[in-house]
């Protein structure tokens, strides 16, 4: 833990947390627009009307590190509490010593690590264990973290942009894409998660040419490879290369949060397809299949921990599915409006019951405030 005993002692008014306090804030993006920004600390920032320290993030009450940041660097010059916001399952993964060196190579050039920690995971570990506290975004990526650290949050993302009050706001015809389609299935992202449909293609290229539907997919037009250092993939060219059968009727879509809203409120289904060999990406938190359930859309997604988890809780075990049951599932539930509205139904009563705005803020307020009182404990 990070105990500098040089540093003052914080005296800040707990029971008023935002109002007083200075929050820096280390993002993933400048203007705070990136998905791990806005969607989590910037949200809570938002909701307490506090303006971020991201110019001098060490001259602030508390300091919150994004995975973005360069974690040994900022925590060895803080004289405050040190927040780790860790979002993705790096930990988990235990991926091999070649493939764990060449990421820290990568976040190395980008400033985002340092060689010297030869290992990618090295340097995350040593972080949560001088961390005061650390956030993670699910149950499953807590308990890789524990041994490191026992003061572990879980937080997920804030995706109240996506309720159904901003997309009723974006509800133009389509048409031109839907006159002769049965339906839509939707599915939106980030392109390098692109990958993931290559273990459903042959089924899905099955279902959307032999049963008349199309896609929407919200995404990069071409995203870089290997971390931009070694070309681009088009994404077009990879979505003619998996679905032979039904590219045409496949649009890919520029993502935008409008674009988002737009898109799935003309959709019936939605899809996460996940590769569960592949042990980083098992390791995502629900936060992809709870935007889905905020937009209203019953979706089917792939069995990896977090989302099994959420499925058993949310009585949709059915909508859980291993790899090799796409097209059937595909087939029982894309003309069956009874099923659909079920799923959509479900959904909804879980993001009522464990993932609102103020549930969230409130889980910020005390990871906030339990971190200051554990670095003022060990002065």
């Amino acid at each position: 833990m990070n105990t500098d005993t040089t540093c003052v002692d914080w005296q800040v008014d707990l029971n008023r947390m935002g109002e007083n306090i200075i929050v820096g804030y280390v993002p993933y993006s400048k203007d705070l627009q990136h998905p791990g920004d806005r969607r989590r600390l910037a949200a809570w920032a938002l909701n307490k009307g506090v303006e971020l320290n991201l110019t001098n993030p060490l001259d602030s009450d508390i300091l919150v590190l994004s995975n973005a940041a360069n974690f040994n660097y900022w925590i060895k010059r803080a004289k405050q509490p040190v927040i780790l916001d860790l979002v993705d399952g790096y930990l988990g993964e235990q991926p091999n010593f070649a493939k764990d060196l060449a990421r820290n190579i990568v976040r190395s050039l980008r400033r985002t690590s340092d060689l010297r920690w030869i290992t990618y995971t090295h340097h995350v570990r040593e972080a949560c264990k001088k961390a005061d506290t650390v956030i993670v975004a699910s149950i499953e990526q807590k308990e890789t973290v524990l041994s490191f650290n026992n003061k572990v949050h879980v937080i997920l993302d804030d995706l109240s942009e996506l309720d159904s009050s901003a997309q009723s706001k974006l509800n133009e015809s389509l048409s031109s894409h839907q006159s002769t389609l049965s339906g839509y299935i939707f599915w939106e992202g980030f392109g390098y998660t692109l990958k993931h449909f290559r273990m459903v293609a042959k089924d899905l290229d099955r279902f959307l040419s032999h049963g008349g539907w199309g896609m929407y997919l919200v995404t990069n037009e071409q995203f870089p490879r290997w971390g931009g250092y070694i070309g681009t993939f088009r994404t077009k060219n990879l979505i003619e290369k998996w679905f032979p059968l039904s590219s045409k009727s496949i649009h890919i879509i520029p993502w935008s949060i409008e674009n988002v809203l737009r898109y799935s409120n003309h959709s019936s289904l939605a899809i996460i397809p996940i590769n569960s060999n592949d042990k980083f990406a098992a390791m995502k938190p629900e936060n992809k299949l709870l935007s889905m359930w905020h937009l209203g859309l019953p979706t089917l997604f792939s069995k990896i921990p977090s989302y099994d988890r959420v499925a058993r809780e949310a009585d949709l075990e059915f909508a859980c599915i291993a790899s090799d049951f796409w097209y059937q599932r595909l087939l029982e539930v894309h003309d069956s409006e009874s099923t659909l509205e079920e799923m959509r139904t479900k959904g909804k009563e879980y993001i009522d019951r464990y993932h609102t705005h103020d549930i969230l803020i409130e889980k910020w307020n005390t990871a906030l405030t339990q971190s200051i009182e554990i670095f003022n404990d060990n002065i």
